[in-house]
């Protein structure tokens, strides 16, 4: 398993927990296991997905304020990067 896959799956994993409120899981998921990656190690498709999601939750004032709609939206980026980078470790 690769780093970005095991980040994005521990990224995903976070996401579906369901023990803590979207916004709070989406902080984590990033904060936790993605913060470190470097943008031009993904696949080129996701790139400028994961250039927005870190730049929206890095910009935000006071951390943390983002609405629970716009967490519900940023999750569904994140997991839709998990996807990606799941189906290009299967195929190399």
């Amino acid at each position: 398993m690769t780093d970005l896959l095991k980040k994005f799956s521990a990224a995903a994993q976070t996401l579906k927990s369901n023990t803590h409120p979207v916004r709070v899981c989406v902080y984590g998921a990033y904060r936790e296991h993605l913060k470190d990656i470097n943008p031009e190690d993904l696949p080129e498709n996701i790139q400028i997905i994961y250039e927005s999601v870190r730049d929206r939750l890095t910009s935000v004032t006071p951390t943390g304020d983002i609405g629970e709609d716009e967490a519900g939206h940023l999750a569904k980026d994140i997991l839709h990067m998990a996807d990606i980078v799941k189906s290009n470790s299967k195929g190399g």
